[in-house]
Order: structure tokens, then sequence, then C-alpha cells
């Protein structure tokens, strides 16, 4: 794989926009607000990989209720910087007939992936489907998208990564989240 010096300006050309220790504060409150919710249901949490792994491991550490936890292996942006087509590159194990499912993604943008999970969810016999989301974006015309149940931020239309989320399949490892100040200096 060729790397590019995309990947290592990307940061000098980045602002922080959410600290590590604003997220671990929003954290603690949506957990707060899920354990009330569905903390006695036994619920199936079904993260959507890659974005989540870093969300979903937090929320999880701060659940103090029995569940259980699988993964859906979503993408739209295969390595690209605009989403496309959904594609499920794996589907969750885990039994949701009957259940409640909460459904984790790291960024609600268009609402195309976390629609695709809950409607998943809902034709394998889930008997609640909720979703939680670290980012939702505030985007025009989003008005006939899914609404999160569970929201730590919310935020303007703009690149962003770390904590999870990708540029390129880089910086998932940053604790912050940063947003590009000029996006089109990374566009092929």
């Amino acid at each position: 794989m060729l790397v590019t010096t995309k990947q290592f300006d990307v940061l000098d050309s980045s602002e922080e926009r959410i600290t590590k220790e604003e997220i671990q504060l929003e954290v603690k409150r949506v957990s707060s607000e899920i354990e009330v919710s569905i903390g006695n249901t036994n619920p199936v949490l079904l993260g959507i990989m890659n974005g989540a792994l870093r969300f979903c491991a937090a929320l999880i550490d701060e659940l103090p209720f029995k569940l259980q936890y699988d993964s859906f292996h979503i993408s739209r942006y295969r390595g690209g910087m605009a989403g496309g087509d959904i594609k499920y590159l794996n589907y969750p194990k885990v039994s949701v007939q009957g259940r409640t499912v909460l459904v984790i993604d790291d960024i609600l943008d268009q609402g195309k992936t976390l629609e695709a999970a809950t409607q998943w969810a809902k034709n394998n016999g889930a008997s609640n489907v909720l979703t939680a989301v670290l980012i939702n974006k505030k985007i025009n015309n989003s008005g006939r998208r899914i609404k999160p149940d569970f929201c730590c931020f919310e935020m303007q239309d703009e690149f962003i990564f770390g904590f999870g989320m990708d540029i390129d399949g880089y910086w998932r490892n940053l604790d912050s989240i940063y947003a590009i100040t000029n996006p089109t200096k990374f566009l092929p």
C-alpha cells in the first residue's frame, strides 16, 4: 500500500474540536441515560464498525448492567471522504429476537448506515430498537433522516476524524476529535 503525504499532513491542516476530557464527560452522561432507559431489559448492543469501536468500548465501560454485545461491519466510505452505497461486510451473530437493541454508531450524517442497521434489527425480530451516536451532524435537509435516541455531541457539517473515525483509514487512534480546516486539499 502506498502511503501518501496526505496522511501525514492532515493533522497540520486540522483543528481539535472535541477534547478527550469532553468525550469522557459526555460518554458518562449518555451512559447514565442509557442505563435509565434500557438497563433492566437484558439488551443487545450492536456497534457499527469500524468507526464506532472506540465509542462502543467507552460506553460499555460505563454501563453497569447485564448486556450482550455484537457488531455490524457496514461501510459507506471505503477509504474516501464521501459516502457511497451501503455495503454489509459482516452481520451480528447474537439473536435480537424479542430483545431491546441499542445500535451504536460514531457519526450520524445522512443517516443511511444507522437506518440500515436499525432496519436489520427490526427485520430480525427486535422488540425495541434504539440508537446512540457519538456525533450528530447538523446538515441541510436532515428533517427526514433518523433521529438518535442518545447523542453525545452535535456538530456542524465538516469532515471530522479521531476517536474511532478515520481519514482514508488513518487516525482512528486519536483520543480527541479533529476537523479538517481545508478539506479540498485532501480530495483526489
